[in-house]
């Protein structure tokens, strides 16, 4: 167990006017680094975004373009035959 001198000793410490205005600038540093990398990640996350929907929609359109296509060419195979 620390003796009374220690306990006062590591108790004892005065924090002055400059330690928190430093502490303060640092944390004040630290946030707009924080900002910044949240409005990038905003704007990667935005585009992403983007990219699936596009690639939703070609999804989404490919059979319904397929079955046209393959109505079409039926329709020219019997109308070549037929007609």
């Amino acid at each position: 167990m620390p003796d009374d001198r220690e306990s006062r000793r590591i108790l004892g410490h005065t924090v002055t006017a400059g330690d928190l205005y430093g502490e303060l600038r640092e944390l004040s540093g630290k946030l707009s680094t924080a900002i910044t990398h949240q409005e990038v990640t905003r704007t990667q996350l935005h585009d992403h975004e983007q990219r699936i929907r596009a690639l939703e929609a070609w999804r989404y359109a490919l059979p319904v373009s397929a079955v046209s296509a393959l109505a079409a060419a039926i329709a020219a195979i019997i109308s070549a035959f037929v007609g």
